[in-house]
């Protein structure tokens, strides 16, 4: 059973390995594939709000005691290049603390052969991954105002990280988890709203007491 709070994004690169080579039916192929499965600092368009993943957003994520990613193809579960948990595959962050992640290639198994050449072709060249997000905030988007720029702060678990057929951003939700998202936005802003309008009454009533010192 799927969580339903795990979310996609396509995001990422995708490239062959080059510490070493293996033969398959006499044509060298990389023994490892990896690269960027989420960037950091970069606006992206999501419809009805803009997203951005903030630096650190993945430092706990990738260090938990507990982390069990698996590298599928397009995230089919069915479709499993490596898993951390076993070895097989590897995450991390990168210098800008992006998302990087690499798997080893097993050239037995008929799957890894048709991503591994995929890839070497160009057929394949992006990079997603599926995660659950423990902290956010919002704040103001260039496009669509005042409280609709989603930041990503921490990432909570990941699940998968990809090597994808398209780069673009799946539209993973549905219209109740939009709508889910909308009243969330809302009650953060209106509390927000709410310090403010207290924070205001504070210091017009210090103000008040001030004066009457006077």
């Amino acid at each position: 059973m799927k969580n339903s709070n795990i979310e996609v994004r396509k995001i990422g690169t995708i490239k062959a390995g080059v510490e070493k080579r293996a033969m398959v039916d006499g044509e060298e192929m990389p023994d490892k594939f990896g690269g960027t499965a989420a960037v950091v600092n970069q606006v992206t368009d999501m419809g009805w709000y803009e997203e951005i993943i903030m630096p650190g957003a993945f430092d706990e994520a990738v260090n938990a005691e507990d982390l069990d990613c698996r590298c599928l193809f397009n995230h089919e579960e069915e479709l499993i290049l490596g898993r951390t948990k076993s070895g097989t595959c590897r995450i991390g962050v990168g210098a800008n603390g992006e998302l990087v992640y690499e798997y080893d290639a097993d050239y037995k198994n008929p799957l890894h052969l048709q991503v591994g050449r995929s890839i070497m072709r160009g057929d394949i060249s992006q990079s997603s991954f599926a995660f659950t997000i423990a902290e956010y905030s919002w704040a103001k988007s260039e496009k669509y105002g005042d409280g609709y720029l989603r930041k990503i702060i921490k990432v909570g678990k990941l699940y998968d990280v990809s090597p994808v057929t398209f780069p673009a951003y799946e539209d993973t939700m549905t219209e109740a988890r939009n709508s889910k998202l909308m009243e969330e936005r809302n009650e953060a802003l209106k509390q927000e709203q709410n310090l403010q309008h207290d924070e205001y009454l504070a210091d017009v009533d210090l103000l008040a007491i001030t004066k009457s010192k006077f």
